[in-house]
């Protein structure tokens, strides 16, 4: 990187040099005194104590304030009527319907247990659920609306790992606060979360017979008001890296994300610290409506500063369930627009493994601003031990998402370690002179996934007409790559190619609007033919689906041609500028 590569290394050097464990630690103490529900008196509270730091460190801040449609867990009850009176410690969905003892018939959703299902296993599949009480595998927000077109008349998510303790979740996959186009996918079934004991216990007793149980459930639910504590750190220009964590947790929910929070609060301190080095600008923010909005406070903010964030922001990097107990390991997830390395790198230097496969990134956490051109977002994963990862796949343990995650589960050490690799990583982007990406092995990574999913689709799903398209964008992403060496006016290019590649392969929505939340992000409606056959799916359903591929495959094209213009364009405006 020449030059750049002596301001990134004095940069990262005074930055790591300046953070201190205490001041993390600290931050940590205090957030463990709080449940920190959104817009509950607790998280504003510690939007509170966050501002006060700010202002102790003399950092510029504001505290903005934002309205969203919010849920919030208060009670749930589950009881087996028969063949036995028993009890289950259980929890409420956010955005459940409430209701008191809704009693019927248990049915066991085994199809939840497959990950991929054919049009005509789904409507078998959802057809028992009719008049039942569904008990499944999967997370309540997958099925609610299918589970409620189809008569369900309530849902028990069963996680999936040992522990007695339930843990918390949303039963709603709409993306920020809702819409008059997307306000019918809010759950109308009362949806509660029981532990894998619990959910075992019914199942073996449906094994012998039918199983009657009773569920009540209650949320708040409806609009609130809450706080974002905001910082702005000045470097020589106003393009900046956002760097960002939600503040709201589940009860204590210090490694989720209390911990997290303390990290970024030192990291913008150390950060604040060397401005005067800082070629870049660092955006801070803390976000409320996590999961209690489905991410409407960075929506919220996505929309509301919808120019700035398109014209300005160079890179997210989202810190979240960092500085956990057991988390031995870090897993880079990421739209793998980075150089290569810029992860894989870091991860072997700070934890002493080698870097496992990437993680493509997924539409879940503030991934609020994928249609903004933003080109480089990274979410890293921490991970427990791979014997352990495989029972808890969420931080380093068992407690995530339940009660208790409490200070207890905070490592401090793992904490430091988690503030550097993110330190580093930031001012790498902050002080190179061109924003680290690797355009040509993104496109790389693009036709390969286009590969895999054209493996798994009938001949009427032809994605053929896009590989002219994506070998004429390859040859202009090659030419831009070469016409970039040694120039230091990058970034609006950058962003306007990078970024748009990124908004064509992760999401399938305008860029002012968001998809629904989903596994994996990217090519949704492309995947979604993947293993469909006229043979295993009805004439009407198949004709959607044809429909949809066909609008996604155009999109897809139309993208790629914009992007050579843009690029065309790009190129010709240097070269007469040069003459």
């Amino acid at each position: 990187m020449g030059e750049c590569s002596g301001l990134v290394q004095k940069l990262t050097k005074q930055v790591l040099e300046t953070i201190q464990k205490e001041n993390i630690v600290q931050t940590a103490q205090a957030f463990s005194k709080w449940k920190r529900a959104s817009a509950s008196k607790d998280a504003e509270a510690a939007a509170a104590y966050l501002i006060s730091k700010l202002k102790e460190y003399g950092i510029p801040n504001k505290r903005l304030e934002f309205t969203g449609y919010m849920s919030s867990a208060v009670s749930a009850k589950l009881k087996m009527l028969s063949p036995e009176i028993r009890e289950f410690e259980v929890v409420p969905c956010g955005f459940t319907r409430n209701v008191e003892d809704i009693q019927g018939e248990l049915c066991y959703d085994y199809m939840g247990e497959s990950k991929t299902h054919t049009p005509e296993q789904n409507v078998r599949r959802f057809a028992e659920f009719k008049d039942k009480i569904v008990l499944t595998k999967e997370y309540c927000s997958d099925i609610a609306y299918e589970a409620a077109a189809a008569g369900a008349l309530g849902i028990i998510g069963m996680y999936n790992s040992p522990e007695e303790v339930p843990h918390y979740f949303g039963a709603s996959n709409h993306n920020g606060t809702p819409t008059p186009d997307n306000r019918h996918l809010i759950p109308t079934l009362p949806c509660i979360d029981c532990t894998k004991s619990a959910g075992d216990y019914m199942i073996d007793q449906m094994r012998k017979g039918p199983v009657r149980v009773s569920i009540s459930a209650q949320a708040e639910t409806g609009v609130k008001r809450a706080s974002i504590p905001v910082a702005f750190i000045q470097g020589a220009e106003d393009n900046f890296v956002l760097m960002d964590g939600h503040y709201d947790s589940h009860c204590e929910g210090m490694t989720d994300n209390g911990a997290g929070d303390a990290i970024i609060l030192e990291l913008a301190r150390a950060l604040h610290q060397n401005r005067s080095m800082l070629k870049r600008s660092i955006l801070v923010c803390w976000w409320a409506g996590h999961e209690f909005g489905q991410y409407a406070g960075s929506t919220w903010f996505s929309d509301t500063y919808y120019e700035k964030l398109r014209d300005h922001c160079v890179a997210h990097i989202n810190i979240d369930v960092a500085g956990s107990r057991g988390a031995e390991r870090i897993r880079a997830r990421t739209t793998q627009m980075e150089r290569k390395g810029f992860t894989a790198e870091r991860i072997e230097t700070y934890t002493g493994y080698a870097a496992e496969p990437y993680i493509p990134l997924p539409h879940l956490g503030e991934q609020s601003f994928l249609g903004r051109e933003v080109p480089i977002t990274i979410m890293l994963k921490y991970e427990a031990a791979p014997e352990m990862q495989k029972i808890w796949p969420v931080g380093g343990g068992y407690w995530w998402h339940s009660r208790e995650d409490g200070l207890d589960k905070v490592d401090f050490d793992h904490a430091m370690r988690d503030a550097k690799i993110n330190a580093e990583m930031i001012c790498e982007i902050a002080n190179s002179d061109r924003i680290p990406v690797d355009m040509s092995a993104y496109l790389a990574e693009t036709r390969r996934f286009l590969t895999e999913i054209e493996r798994e689709l009938h001949p009427d799903f032809d994605l053929a007409p896009v590989y002219p398209h994506l070998r004429a964008l390859d040859e202009k992403i090659a030419a831009l790559e070469a016409a970039m060496e040694g120039r230091t006016d990058t970034d609006a290019i950058i962003q306007k190619t990078a970024g748009a590649l990124i908004q064509m392969e992760y999401t399938y929505t305008s860029p002012y609007e968001y998809d629904k939340l989903a596994v994996p992000a990217n090519f949704q409606k492309l995947r979604a033919a993947m293993g469909v056959t006229p043979d295993n799916a009805d004439e009407t359903t198949y004709l959607f689906l044809k429909t949809d591929f066909l609008r996604s495959r155009n999109r897809l094209i139309g993208e790629m041609d914009r992007l050579c213009s843009v690029i065309e364009l790009q190129l010709l405006q240097w070269k007469y500028k040069k003459e």
